[in-house]
């Protein structure tokens, strides 16, 4: 059981009858609703889901993307931002940016990281070759980034998309092949992520880069 940035209280429901599932929910979130997260193909969870009170809410796409595409983009977009890892710019700055861009992503507005709570994501899968930020100097304002964590199983795409300035111009996709480019010279050939059913402009953008989706993930809400 943990609280989200934004504000709901999220919890991981183990495979227990509709009951107790309602138990713990009640215990967690008297005053608030709880989410939790479960596989498209678990119709068994769904079901119990749905008994204790849950609905579905939000649907997200499970994604693999060849590094090889992506990778071939030029950055012409990025002419005139300097480019950087997070550190150049200031983490607390890049933080309040990325709340920013959380913001206008399907199911996290209101989200709002502590310090600690960046701290702490920032930890063990941190790679500052793979996350570059673009600062536009003339407007004084960040204009996009994307976020590669280094896992164990291999890269996993957080975070990609531009500033509402600066979308339709390609600047999203000039990160990612910025990125991208480092995971090609590692050797890294592919590379997995999710993108929100209801979000158009990355889905499109995942397409772009070669993507294929791989499966998926339902987000459900149990109301007080």
């Amino acid at each position: 059981v943990w609280d989200r940035p934004d504000g709901p209280g999220c919890a991981g429901c183990p495979p227990i009858e509709s009951a107790p599932i309602a138990a713990l929910c009640d215990a967690i979130g008297a005053d608030r609703p709880v989410y939790t997260l479960a596989d498209v193909y678990e119709k068994g969870t769904h079901r119990k889901l749905a008994a204790a009170g849950f609905v579905g809410e939000r649907y997200e796409h499970d994604w693999t993307l060849p590094v090889a595409t992506a990778a071939g983009w030029g950055d012409a977009a990025l002419a005139g931002f300097q480019l950087g890892p997070p550190e150049q710019f200031g983490m607390d700055a890049l933080r309040r940016f990325d709340d920013e861009m959380r913001a206008d992503i399907p199911g996290l507005r209101g989200w709002r990281s502590s310090t600690a709570f960046w701290a702490e994501e920032h930890r063990s899968a941190y790679d500052p070759a793979v996350y570059p930020v673009a600062w536009d100097p003339a407007a004084g304002r960040f204009a996009g980034m994307v976020r590669v964590w280094m896992m164990d199983a291999g890269p996993r795409l957080g975070l990609v998309g531009a500033a509402r300035p600066y979308r339709g111009r390609g600047v999203a996709a000039a990160l990612l092949g910025v990125a991208f480019r480092v995971l090609r010279e590692r050797g890294h050939t592919k590379v997995v992520t999710e993108c929100d059913a209801a979000n158009p402009a990355s889905k499109a953008l995942l397409e772009k880069a070669g993507g294929t989706i791989v499966g998926g993930t339902i987000e459900f809400v149990r109301h007080p």
